[in-house]
């Protein structure tokens, strides 16, 4: 799921990141994914409220001058760039390649200088106790949750800052509703937002707190990105329009029972350097 509109193909509001498994199957001996799909077309915002969302969040903020900032699930690079802008140490990662290929370029116009990592959110390649803040938006749910908070917590330096927008559960969950959207988005985990603050307290998180709370994904337009780097080909692949049709009906279903959230928590403190 992803929100907004390009040319040819409607996407609805939601978190893209970690689309790890194989969808619509194999042509031209050229295996597609859903992320692949949202490489290809650039997307460098696609999480509830867009890019606005972000900038409205991270003004909410008051981030210390000069933080060591690691940003998981990076996509094409905009908001690691816009925290470059901003005076931030910035460390991006991202498990898809085309994304990171983006993201690269992207930094090289803009001039600014991030580090960018091709990595798993669930096994980060930082030491221990390095950044003063881990940003995520929608990546989490795909990912093996408890693995990849304790990452989080690991990174972070004691009392560090974690912030992570995330779909959540707003309605009933039926093991159908959960098998469906694992097999097309790559779901990992759907839960509510009371369930994610208990997780983030069992994986050692203090003051946890939930800063914003929709029980919709809301409607949003599009931000304009005047760096997006559209593969335009892609638009006109018949598993493209098959992704279309069967995200579509998911959405119909399914999307008046799901939200989002942001999350804030800080990370535990005490345990020294490793």
């Amino acid at each position: 799921m992803w929100y907004g509109r390009v040319p040819g193909f409607w996407h609805s509001q939601a978190p893209i990141l970690y689309l790890l498994h194989r969808l619509e199957g194999r042509e031209g001996g050229e295996c597609v994914d859903y992320h692949d799909l949202l490489a290809r077309l650039g997307e460098g915002s696609a999480h509830p409220g867009g890019f606005s969302a972000t900038l409205q969040l991270l003004d909410s903020l008051s981030l210390p001058a000069g933080a060591h900032i690691l940003e998981v699930g990076c996509g094409t690079g905009r908001t690691a760039c816009h925290l470059a802008h901003q005076g931030y140490r910035v460390t991006a990662i991202d498990l898809h390649r085309h994304m990171l290929d983006k993201a690269v370029r992207r930094a090289r116009k803009e001039r600014v200088d991030v580090r960018f990592i091709q990595a798993d959110a669930a096994a980060l390649p930082l030491p221990s106790h390095q950044v003063d803040v881990v940003f995520i938006e929608s990546v989490t749910i795909f990912t093996p949750w408890r693995k990849t908070l304790a990452e989080y917590a690991r990174v972070l330096k004691p009392g560090g800052l974690l912030v992570d927008r995330e779909m959540v559960l707003s309605g009933r969950k039926t093991e159908l509703m959960s098998r469906r959207l694992r097999q097309f988005y790559g779901i990992r985990t759907l839960a509510t937002a009371g369930a994610w603050k208990k997780r983030l307290r069992g994986c050692g998180f203090s003051r946890v707190q939930v800063k914003e709370h929709s029980r919709t994904m809301g409607k949003w337009g599009v931000d304009h990105d005047p760096l997006r780097e559209m593969d335009m080909n892609w638009l006109e692949d018949k598993r493209i329009q098959r992704m279309s049709r069967t995200n579509d009906r998911l959405l119909l279903k399914y999307g008046k029972r799901l939200g989002y959230a942001v999350f804030t928590a800080r990370a535990p403190v005490g345990s020294g350097s490793e």
